[in-house]
């Protein structure tokens, strides 16, 4: 019995698995289809580093490896294209000269900007049939798997 319950709970973690990866697609597809152009040149996560630079301002590169749960080597090749791409600025904390700060420029938080637009504009038009209760649940779960992901220290 544990073994069939064990393989039912596989196929459903990954038809879960399937269906987050297709969701995420579908969110990045539209961002590709949308009125920024240059927001389909942007990869997921530099959508969200700038997305964290929006919310959080400037940050040191400490921080935001910490917040994006990733290494600063992973961070700075991130905030390196961005800085090519006009979307960040770096600079040298005044007080501490081994510190980077790096914050979003203004065309980075316009494009991140209308990204989320776009964003919750799609989720406003999924969202419309689902009945309120059902989309409560929905968030109550996922806001759990979250606190579970938070416990075990990964993003």
């Amino acid at each position: 019995m544990a073994k069939k319950e064990e393989t039912e709970l596989e196929h459903y973690t990954r038809e879960l698995w399937d269906t987050i990866i297709r969701i995420i697609h579908g969110f990045r597809t539209g961002i590709a289809g949308g009125e920024d152009a240059e927001a389909a040149e942007l990869t997921f996560s530099q959508i969200m580093l700038l997305m964290d630079l929006r919310r959080s301002g400037t940050s040191s590169m400490g921080e935001l490896s910490r917040r994006l749960r990733i290494n600063q080597g992973v961070a700075t090749r991130m905030v390196d294209r961005l800085l090519e791409k006009g979307m960040v600025e770096r600079e040298r904390d005044t007080d501490d000269r081994r510190v980077v700060l790096v914050s979003a420029t203004k065309k980075g938080s316009s494009i991140v900007q209308d990204v989320e637009r776009l964003n919750r504009e799609k989720m406003t038009e999924l969202f419309k049939l689902v009945p309120k209760k059902e989309r409560a649940d929905l968030l109550a779960l996922l806001k759990e798997i979250e606190k579970q992901f938070e416990k075990e220290g990964t993003p």
